[in-house]
């Protein structure tokens, strides 16, 4: 029985806020396995660590609030609590089989990728998201991985374009919202990037590289209040980190440019 590893990688691009160099975080690790009966529609997934329900309900359905009837099927009575190591049984109609066979098969590439993007080789990663999407081209973790790379190699408005795709048909995921946002302000577009920093935000408070990324985004942007208060509201998350003590050195540059 093959096993299929599913894995969606997070960057998080600081550089662009103020720090130095580029901290790499590849998570949640997710895991599955394919089983493909004669006479069922059904796939077996492992969860993996760090893996949520609604994300694997997009991933194999398309559609996060698939989450509901994943917990039904396998008897979770809390959603929001999953054991890795778990083995799910996800069903399919007959009208839903295709497109799950179709991401069941982009998920080969879309782990080389990963793999790939987490030793450096941006440019052959590239290469196996794009084709886990021409596989399937709804598998939205293969194009937001391909819009880090765009973003790893500069090239801000292609990652834009896919980007504002990922947040129209997911508005509400602070992931998308918080890598536009940073795609925005490497385009110095600093108030369209704390709009999508304030949206990460909403949908997921205490989200510290938004946190971050909204004050930075005030300070490059001239709204000196802003971004104190912005500053603050970064330190009561996180008081102990090299971010940490790049944010009370902005907070007290800005509080010495305005005489407090």
């Amino acid at each position: 029985m093959p096993t299929i590893e599913r894995r969606l990688l997070l960057l998080a691009t600081v550089a662009l806020l103020g720090l130095a160099g580029c901290a790499k975080q590849v998570g949640p690790g997710l895991s599955g396995e394919q089983v493909v009966p004669a006479d069922q529609r059904v796939i077996e997934h492992t969860v993996g660590t760090g893996e949520t329900l609604s994300r694997i309900a997009d991933n194999y359905y398309g559609d996060p609030d698939r989450y509901l009837d994943i917990a039904r099927e396998n008897g979770i009575s809390d959603p929001g609590r999953i054991v890795p190591g778990s083995v799910l049984q996800l069903s399919f109609s007959k009208g839903e089989w295709g497109g799950a066979r179709q991401r069941a098969a982009a998920l080969a590439p879309y782990n080389k990728g990963v793999d790939l993007m987490a030793n450096e080789r941006v440019g052959e990663a590239e290469k196996q998201f794009k084709l886990a999407l021409e596989t399937a081209p709804d598998l939205r973790a293969a194009k937001y991985n391909l819009a880090l790379v765009h973003l790893k190699r500069g090239r801000n408005d292609r990652a834009l374009v896919l980007l504002e795709e990922l947040t129209t048909e997911r508005p509400e995921d602070p992931d998308f919202l918080f890598a536009r946002g940073n795609a925005l302000f490497q385009s110095t577009q600093f108030d369209a990037a704390t709009a999508q920093f304030r949206a990460a935000l909403t949908h997921r408070p205490g989200f510290k590289r938004a946190a971050f990324g909204l004050a930075r985004g005030y300070q490059e942007g001239g709204h000196p209040r802003q971004a104190m208060a912005a500053w603050e509201d970064y330190l009561k998350l996180d008081g102990t980190s090299s971010w940490a003590a790049t944010a009370r050195r902005n907070l007290r540059k800005l509080q010495d440019e305005s005489g407090q």
